[in-house]
């Protein structure tokens, strides 16, 4: 699929483990992401939430923003999926 409409992924179990160590502690985080613009985004937010839904992940941060984990490239740094 295009940068544009990435394929859905989920998150494996590791990388679940660190962020939710993050949500635990509320540690803000750099989260880089890609908008649905194509545009690169650099963020600095609290990680709040991780929800699953139909086989598809989201990352919820802190401000309340919802983002679908294909979307993610890293945070603090830590590839959240493999490409």
């Amino acid at each position: 699929m295009s940068a544009i409409n990435p394929k859905r992924q989920v998150i494996s179990c590791s990388a679940q483990e660190w962020i939710r160590e993050y949500i635990r502690t509320e540690r803000r985080a750099e989260v880089i992401y890609r908008h649905p613009s194509g545009q690169m985004m650099i963020v600095h937010e609290v990680l709040h939430d991780i929800l699953s839904r139909a086989g598809h992940d989201f990352l919820v941060l802190g401000t309340g923003k919802v983002l679908g984990v294909e979307r993610v490239l890293m945070i603090d740094g830590r590839e959240l999926t493999k490409q």
